[in-house]
């Protein structure tokens, strides 16, 4: 855990990336589980390749679904990693689940923000989120506030 408040100084651009499932007929566990228990293997091939572009990501439960934040070192990776055969075939398995199948929905949304506009604050704080993506740092005057380190500059 670090200690006191901590930032990640935006030195480059990054792009996040946001997918998950909503389960909207929790009854139906026989339609929506497949469709959830598709993710694991893709998650797990990005944390063990690095190499891939993926910076880290955030998986969180909800009472009606997973929602999955990824940090990406650029939209080129995530868009190379897209086409990628073991996620194409993954992918596959993954849409036929979701075809006619009503009782789980699905969205991704992907943004990419460009250097210096985004900041963080992390006080007491395990590394998460971004600040696993990007080694976080103290925060120091130049830190201190929203504004500043919407500006600050290395």
């Amino acid at each position: 855990m670090n200690k006191g408040r901590f930032t990640v100084v935006p030195e480059k651009d990054i792009t996040v990336f946001l997918i998950g499932v909503h389960i909207n007929k929790p009854l139906q566990v026989h339609k929506w589980l497949p469709v959830i228990l598709a993710m694991p293997a893709m998650l797990k091939e990005l944390s063990n390749n690095k190499s891939l572009g993926c910076l880290s990501f955030e998986m969180f439960f909800k009472y009606k679904g997973v929602n999955i934040i990824q940090y990406w070192d650029s939209n080129e990776s995530l868009l190379t990693y897209s086409k990628m055969p073991k996620h194409l075939k993954a992918w596959k398995r993954f849409s036929k689940q979701l075809k006619g199948n009503n009782a789980v929905g699905f969205y991704h949304e992907t943004y990419n923000v460009k250097e210096n506009n985004y900041e963080n604050i992390y006080l007491n704080m395990p590394n998460f989120g971004l600040g696993k993506a990007v080694s976080p740092q103290e925060v120091t005057t130049r830190t201190h506030s929203a504004k500043q380190r919407l500006q600050v500059k290395q």
